[in-house]
């Protein structure tokens, strides 16, 4: 295709990207020079929740996310609107459990949480599905948009991933954590800009919101506003919304480094809570602004669907098809529109490589050289982070070679190997009898049922067909190749039978949920089945277990609470009352309760 752009807007994009860099230069250079490790991976635990909160929100929120929520709700309808309701639910359900518990340890990658809790072992399994799931990930969130921003308006594909892969590893790199989390800030404000740009626009273009209803009456959207129906195989169903946002929110921004980095930065822990509450909620009104933005674009081409009509060859293409469309001939406003976009591929970016660059120096560098400097020890972790961009451009170069199998296949698998992680740690956290084998053994289980849905729907891949009707009656004979016959009438897929098992054919939305439950539940059973029988010789720390457990354990009679000592930073103390005592006595004193300080909880 030939390119689209005019000199004014590829300026526009141009400055965007340099107002990135511009963020990452002052960060090196005016705020200290990110000399400790401390202040490279938390910002000296200085930020404010205000821009953190916006961080956690923009860095979950890809391209992918700006490209497919509204393409889903422009060909299968305003259905996805729901997930706000359980992005609000996370927000509190991680500030109140989780965030208190990450925050107080004082640590600098969460999976150190869980060699505290548990044993060294279950922390490097963690770190394992971590890099995986980026590398993957990140292949897709770089190459997706560049191959769609490729296809509708010409940018060539390398040029786009080298793009933004150099800028974000650059001021990545030397600017730290804080210049990802105010480079996001600034990224959110062009994504939210293109947003109401090409919202308001298509608004008005076709006549008022009471059209904009009227043709999505007419075009059958309105049917999948909002669906009660249990059943699981319903895709974006009001629960699978609800019940599949909270796995999957609880696992991709509150037990995923790349996220959980962002709230611990904050100066405090209230302010940590209050980052997580508003990034969660910020991210669902964002969702659903893409939403309605798919749902304003489709009533525009309500008559005459470029998919249909050969304008486009796939559904992620409808966004820029329309912003160079309605805009083409405003020079600079195409520009600006497109840097949305790479903005929201830049915030994901930089996320990942800041988050795995912490997790690398925290597992493997620290661990080898314990004794490092720290001015060292944090000249080396900007290597890491010039090295991670660097095959992060490669992983995107990938997938263009591979095709869409990969994008597909990471997606899916990004899905199965988060839950399992949320599910030992949801353990740790809720489960004084949890054990290092349980955890072992709960997380192994879960990844091979995450991997056999995904070897399943791959093998199993849903039929061809079915989907809300699209219509080619309003396109002009130069519009289209299609025939006479096709344009005079509203095209319906005919009806499809799904002849799959029922496990393939469950919504995409519970992939997380099962994963998390079987991890979860498997790893109860487990530590049961394999725990300490004189329960006095076990112990965890009471800074380990979630707020709230430790408060409801507070106030179960002593016969109700399980024999179990939680220590405090008293230990020593605790240790001289247990070897006072006989051993007929020792079940009984373990049950007289948690004795943990109150302060941090």
């Amino acid at each position: 295709m030939d390119n689209m752009l005019s000199v004014v807007d590829y300026i526009v994009v141009f400055g965007v990207l340099l107002i990135s860099v511009g963020i990452g230069v002052y960060h090196a250079t005016c705020t200290g020079g990110q000399k400790t490790s401390k202040e490279y991976f938390l910002a000296d635990r200085s930020m404010h929740w205000f821009p953190v909160g916006v961080s956690i929100s923009v860095s979950t929120i890809s391209a992918i996310t700006f490209l497919g929520t509204s393409s889903l709700s422009y060909y299968s309808g305003p259905g996805y609107w729901v997930a706000i309701f359980s992005r609000v639910i996370t927000g509190l359900i991680t500030a109140t459990m989780i965030t208190p518990v990450f925050y107080n340890l004082e640590i600098t990658s969460i999976y150190e949480y869980l060699e505290r809790r548990f044993n060294a072992v279950t922390r490097y399994i963690a770190v394992f599905i971590h890099i995986v799931s980026t590398f993957l990930i990140l292949g897709v969130v770089v190459y997706a948009p560049a191959l769609a921003l490729n296809a509708v308006t010409g940018i060539n594909l390398v040029g786009s991933i080298l793009a933004v892969g150099i800028v974000c590893t650059f001021y990545s790199t030397v600017g730290g954590i804080k210049a990802v989390v105010w480079g996001d800030l600034f990224q959110s404000l062009i994504m939210v800009l293109g947003i109401v740009v090409i919202t308001v626009t298509a608004i008005v273009k076709v006549g008022g919101v009471g059209e904009v209803w009227s043709r999505a009456v007419e075009g059958g959207r309105t049917s999948t506003l909002i669906d009660f129906s249990f059943d699981p195989t319903v895709a974006l169903s009001f629960w699978a919304n609800i019940f599949g946002g909270i796995a999957l929110i609880l696992a991709y921004a509150a037990t995923n480094q790349n996220q959980a980095q962002r709230y611990l930065t904050c100066s405090s822990l209230e302010g940590a809570k209050y980052s997580v509450i508003w990034g969660c909620t910020l991210m669902g009104l964002i969702e659903v602004s893409v939403v309605v933005m798919g749902f304003v674009v489709f009533s525009f081409y309500y008559g005459c669907d470029p998919l249909s009509s050969g304008k486009i060859s796939s559904t992620d293409q409808i966004v820029p098809y329309f912003v160079v469309d309605a805009f083409g001939g405003f020079p600079g406003v195409t520009g600006l529109l497109i840097s949305a976009i790479f903005s929201a591929a830049l915030s994901t970016f930089s996320t990942a490589v800041n988050g795995l660059t912490t997790v690398t120096g925290e597992a493997f560098v620290r661990r080898a050289w314990p004794n490092l400097p720290e001015g060292k020890f944090t000249v080396i972790m900007k290597v890491f982070s010039a090295i991670y961009g660097s095959l992060f451009m490669f992983m995107a170069w990938v997938a263009s070679v591979a095709g869409s199998s990969l994008v597909v296949i990471g997606v899916r698998i990004i899905g199965a190997l988060m839950g399992p992680v949320l599910g030992i740690v949801l353990l740790g956290m809720l489960v004084p009898r949890g054990n290092a084998k349980g955890a072992i053994t709960a997380v192994s289980i879960g990844c091979a049922i995450g991997v056999w849905l995904l070897i399943g729907s791959v093998v199993f891949p849903a039929p061809p067909g079915g989907g809300l009707p699209l219509s080619l009656e309003l396109c002009s004979s130069n519009e289209t190749d299609i025939s006479e016959t096709d344009m005079m009438s509203m095209t319906h897929a005919p009806p499809v039978v799904d002849t799959r098992a029922w496990i393939y054919r469950l919504s995409f939305l519970y992939v997380g949920v099962i994963t998390t439950v079987v991890t979860f539940l498997t790893g109860i059973v487990v530590s049961l089945i394999t725990r300490n029988k004189s329960g006095c010789d076990e112990s965890i720390e009471c800074e380990l277990l979630s707020p709230p457990l430790v408060s409801l354990y507070r106030k179960l009679p002593a016969e109700w609470r399980y024999p179990l000592v939680l220590k405090n930073k008293n230990e020593a103390d605790m240790k001289r009352r247990k070897e006072n005592l006989d051993g007929n006595n020792r079940t009984e004193t373990c049950k007289l309760g948690l004795e943990c300080d109150d302060t941090k909880i």
